[in-house]
């Protein structure tokens, strides 16, 4: 079982965002494996729900990287990205409605990251997968599947 504890979130975030950034959004099998050698190398065991919701992250964290690549300063953005998802999950505890969504974008897009309907659309799918994992990860992730599963 992984570390339960919000760290883990925080260091699998941030390995996803630049594994899918110096990959430039493509890999291959190979590529993947070495990268969940590099999450475990990192202290996080993976179970296999866990593997599977991290697959999903990266996926669509694909998604959203090849719909941006025409913004100016990609790195840049994914690092916005995935430090203001951080920053996110651990406030909203992995549950939010639409109004904090469209603050979350109002701000991102204050930083400078210019996103269309189209980002806006990938960048919830990176979300929504994130929750999954985040709900895993979660010290008190029992509470947030009851609340999330209420909506």
């Amino acid at each position: 079982m992984a570390k339960k504890t919000m760290g883990g979130f925080d260091i699998l975030v941030d390995l996803t965002s630049k594994f899918v950034e110096a990959q430039k959004g493509a890999w291959d099998h190979t590529a993947w494996l070495n990268f969940l050698s590099d999450v475990q190398k990192k202290g996080l065991e993976l179970s296999d729900d866990m593997t599977d919701n991290l697959g999903l992250v990266l996926e669509s964290m694909k998604k959203f990287y090849s719909a941006s690549t025409a913004i100016k300063g990609i790195e840049t953005a994914m690092a916005e990205i995935s430090n203001s998802a951080i920053d996110y999950f651990k406030k909203t505890k992995g549950i939010w409605d639409q109004s904090q969504w469209e603050t979350y974008l109002n701000n991102v897009q204050k930083k400078g990251i210019e996103l269309t309907d189209e980002t806006q659309s990938y960048l919830g799918e990176v979300f929504e997968s994130l929750r999954g994992f985040y709900t895993v990860l979660s010290p008190d992730k029992k509470e947030t599947k009851k609340t999330a599963a209420k909506k």
